[in-house]
């Protein structure tokens, strides 16, 4: 288990405490919650003999990098839908799917948009037979129960009283923690325009038969320009959370918004939870699709770099010591 105590550029005593469970440690080649998402579905692909398995992602999803990679593992041919037009310099992301040997179908936003209902989806089916989809994400009943049992995990190994924080898209790794063991979950929109957050989890928790377990608390997002943007002002601040925590690097799409919000609401005497839990679900590879000028973790990709990373694994085991104290 990979948790380690944080420290906020707004936190000015020590009567409140703040700790994150690094899922960007968990796995190689799929890193935070989207393992734990997909794991059902690549096993109920291979219970139906499908070994063709596709997907939906834009082009800088994490979603897309962890599917082709769990694909690649297990021998399935990965095939991705592509939201928007694939051009000939492909992203990053994008660039390693292919080198792990999926295929991949642009799809107009029109009927991307319709997902599993799509025209492009029958163009798939038709031309490749027994196809396996994973919804969005890795959403669905499926990714749900995962993401339950990815929380469970973490409940017991933290015998933890601490307030999760989680950041949502579609919201299964949300309603996931929502149906947990935890007595109180915040969830953090990433997706701009989002109002009816808190409606959403519950929906999702109600419709998989798992009724959402304890307190439960949603921020809908509206800072930092939509999804998958970055504000100056986010920027700046994880400058200086990079300051004080010098081996935590958040991702620019879900966990970086979720502990800068928490933070806003510390310095405005608005967060009250004791003891505070941050889940990173990883999404690093985001950063590909920004420019080094904006990055402040760009020479966390040095040697250096990587031996702090490293060290956070080798000291893991005290610092969960640490937490059992605490909590």
């Amino acid at each position: 288990m990979h948790i380690e105590p944080v420290i906020l550029p707004a936190q000015t005593d020590s009567t409140q405490s703040f700790y994150i469970y690094r899922g960007d440690l968990e796995c190689a080649i799929a890193p935070g919650n989207k393992q734990h998402k997909l794991k059902y579905h690549l096993q109920r692909a291979i219970e139906l003999k499908s070994s063709v398995v596709a997907t939906f992602g834009g082009p800088h999803s994490n979603h897309i990098a962890a599917f082709t990679a769990q694909c690649h593992a297990r021998q399935l041919q990965p095939i991705i839908i592509v939201r928007g037009e694939v051009h000939a310099s492909l992203t990053p992301t994008l660039r390693q799917a292919v080198d792990k040997g999926a295929i991949l179908f642009p799809s107009e936003r029109k009927d991307y948009r319709l997902g599993l209902s799509s025209a492009i989806r029958k163009c798939v089916d038709e031309q490749f037979g027994q196809v396996y989809w994973v919804p969005e994400g890795g959403g669905g009943e499926l990714g749900f129960l995962g993401c339950l049992e990815w929380a469970e995990s973490i409940f017991a190994k933290t015998m933890s009283g601490a307030h999760v924080c989680v950041a949502a898209g579609t919201g299964t790794t949300a309603a996931g923690f929502a149906s947990s063991s935890f007595a109180s979950v915040s969830v953090f929109s990433a997706l701009k325009g989002v109002t009816d957050l808190e409606q959403q989890i519950v929906k999702l928790c109600d419709a998989y038969h798992k009724p959402a377990y304890g307190c439960l608390k949603a921020f809908d997002e509206s800072l930092h320009g939509g999804f998958g943007k970055l504000s100056d002002n986010l920027l700046v601040f994880l400058a200086a959370l990079k300051r004080l925590n010098p081996t935590l690097q958040l991702d620019p799409v879900y966990t970086a918004k979720m502990v800068y919000r928490v933070n806003e609401l510390l310095a405005q005497g608005k967060w009250r939870a004791p003891h505070t839990l941050f889940i990173h679900t990883g999404g690093l590879q985001g950063w590909q699709g920004v420019s080094a000028s904006k990055n402040p973790y760009s020479n966390m990709s040095s040697t250096a770099g990587k031996a702090l990373i490293a060290e956070i694994c080798f000291v893991g085991a005290w610092r969960i010591s640490l937490l059992r104290g605490t909590f």
